[in-house]
């Protein structure tokens, strides 16, 4: 009798971490995450590794996304093809000395049917041979959209945090 009660508690857990698992809100966090990892290129990793997170963030985008960049980086201020997102992620890996995403915090993750929005503190460097766009603590949000059964980046805007 122990060893099915033991079984039993065992699937519930199972099934109850399942669950968790598969919930809308921890896939966007997931997501959110694997996005913040794609874009960070480690100093003196090689190109063709680097060239890879191409590939990632490909499965990660919209066709179209709308990217909101502070002021002094207004270049990156508009609606872009998933190419045009692409072709500028991998110039980035030919360029970039390092660049590094790390999420300090989740503020909010709002699911309404399709749609979501994903809130979040987080600390940026993107270091080119001769500037470094961006660098210190910056406040996202990333709005994503399902479709066919994933969720997809339809939107990124980010302001320099207010310290």
């Amino acid at each position: 009798m122990k060893r099915i009660g033991l079984a039993v508690f065992i699937l519930v857990l199972l099934g109850a971490f399942a669950c968790w698992w598969q919930a809308p809100t921890q896939v966007l966090k997931r997501r959110t995450q694997t996005l913040l990892h794609t874009l960070t290129l480690e100093a003196g990793s090689g190109r063709s590794g680097r060239q890879m997170g191409v590939y990632s963030l490909n499965a990660l985008l919209a066709s179209q996304v709308e990217l909101e960049a502070p002021p002094d980086l207004d270049v990156a201020n508009g609606i872009f093809d998933r190419s045009e997102i692409e072709s500028a992620f991998s110039w980035l890996c030919d360029q970039a000395k390092q660049s590094r995403f790390e999420l300090q915090k989740f503020h909010s993750v709002n699911i309404d049917g399709e749609q979501a929005e994903v809130a979040f503190a987080l600390e940026a460097l993107v270091e080119l041979p001769h500037s470094r766009p961006a660098d210190g603590r910056y406040e996202v949000t990333f709005r994503w959209q399902r479709e066919n059964d994933a969720w997809h980046l339809t939107r990124a805007s980010w302001a320099q945090a207010k310290r």
